[in-house]
């Protein structure tokens, strides 16, 4: 059996702090991450659009209209 380590509070409570300080962090890292990923995912997507408009032959303006009056 495993020996019980007998920590004071105050040592639970620093314990306690930086485990939530060190998932803050990683919280944040992961938020820079995602919006990176969102940014880089919106670069993509227009990148397609415009493929598709240049393959259809039409101007941007004619794609503009069409979609517009649907």
């Amino acid at each position: 059996m495993a020996r019980k380590t007998n920590l004071s509070i105050e040592e639970l409570i620093s314990a306690k702090e930086q485990e939530i300080s060190n998932l803050s962090d990683q919280l944040k890292n992961a938020k820079a991450e995602l919006k990176e990923l969102q940014e880089k995912k919106t670069i993509e997507d227009s990148r397609n659009v415009m493929e598709a408009i240049a393959a259809s032959g039409k101007s941007i303006e004619e794609v503009l209209a069409m979609i517009n009056n649907q």
